[in-house]
């Protein structure tokens, strides 16, 4: 049994989320991770705090494991 998934099924996860986000600051964050910028440049951008952004990225992070994204403790 094959434990890692497919590129192309991540790829695809990963794109129908991000199509159905509406808040605005999720996608920016997404956008922003996606272009290379570290946490540091993420939080100066978006002029928000350490703790503003980590619930920014467990709201994320929890909307991607339940679209089916596996993560390495699964």
């Amino acid at each position: 049994m094959e434990r890692r998934q497919n590129g192309g099924q991540r790829r695809k996860i990963v794109q129908d989320y991000l199509a159905g986000i509406t808040d605005d600051r999720e996608r920016l964050v997404c956008y922003l991770y996606v272009n290379n910028f570290d946490d540091y440049e993420v939080r100066r951008f978006l002029r928000i705090s350490r703790k503003q952004l980590e619930d920014i990225r467990g709201v994320i992070r929890k909307a991607l494991i339940a679209a089916g994204i596996k993560t390495a403790e699964a």
